[in-house]
């Protein structure tokens, strides 16, 4: 049976750990042991060490076109097994990344991949979350997206892809849910109208913490072309709130409501998040 090792290769730091030899030891237990590597954003690497690379590669392909029990890498004669494979994944044209050379191209077999149907992703995610109008509501949420990344400014840390798309339709399920504790048997309308509000505070609580000042406006006006009659909803815990003014007051400072906003913004970001960055 295959065995399968994601193996991800990252040189976005300047890690010098994945050179021509590091690589040559990966390749050599994947020989030995018949596995499958899959190296994921392999065009992080080092153009110089894509093309030595290239060599390691070619040198274990002919010893499995040829079949042959042992091949050469590194100076040292290892077993070949005939099961290994090799496989790659890469972004072309992004920042950081190296271009393939000829030689290598030729050993992989290319297959390339579609833009993703937003849309349809969001609405079978938001009936994974139990939001019933989720054909509707799939199409503004993701031009939310397309609009502020189209319409904002650019900012490193500002993410508008399929992940934060996904972010946000999970806590607008949770919102919801936690909405219906206090809903007996809503009717068709009341629950259609809750799940658009679920979606906008969604929308809200997962993109408004990011923002610099300038864009604040940007999304407000964006969030009222999209859905129309809405407004920037803004942050609630009460018990925070109540902490906030009592630590504030022990210390003589005044709490002013951006503040405020903020640090609720933090506490959302850090419940929704694995880890947080600031600066």
């Amino acid at each position: 049976m295959s065995h399968l090792i994601p193996t991800c290769l990252s040189n976005d730091t300047g890690d010098e750990s994945f050179d021509f030899g590091a690589m040559g030891r990966i390749f050599c237990g994947l020989c030995q042991v018949g596995a499958w590597g899959c190296f994921d954003e392999f065009n992080r690497l080092e153009e110089r060490i894509l093309s030595a690379v290239s060599q390691q590669i070619l040198t274990i392909q002919n010893g499995l076109i040829e079949r042959q029990k042992h091949i050469e890498l590194l100076g040292k004669t290892i077993r070949l097994h005939d099961n290994v494979g090799i496989f790659v994944t890469m972004n072309p044209g992004y920042a950081g990344r190296s271009n393939l050379p000829d030689n290598l191209k030729t050993l992989f077999r290319s297959v390339a991949m579609v833009v993703p149907d937003r849309k349809l992703i969001a609405q079978v995610m938001l009936y994974s979350q139990g939001i019933v109008s989720a054909e509707k509501l799939a199409g503004p949420v993701v031009d939310l997206f397309i609009m502020c990344q189209k319409q904002m400014s650019k900012q490193s840390h500002y993410d508008f892809g399929l992940r934060a798309l996904k972010t946000l339709l999970v806590s607008a399920g949770g919102l919801k849910r936690r909405a219906l504790l206090n809903i007996q048997k809503p009717e068709v309308d009341e629950l259609t109208s809750l799940e658009r509000s679920v979606l906008i505070q969604g929308a809200c609580n997962n993109i408004l913490p990011k923002l610099v000042a300038n864009d604040l406006d940007v999304f407000s006006s964006i969030l009222v072309d999209v859905f129309p009659g809405s407004e920037v909803k803004q942050m609630e815990d009460e018990n925070l709130l109540a902490k906030l003014k009592e630590i504030c007051k022990l210390s003589n400072y005044n709490p002013a409501a951006q503040w405020v906003q903020k640090v609720l913004q933090l506490k959302m970001v850090i419940e929704m998040r694995v880890s947080v960055f600031c600066s």
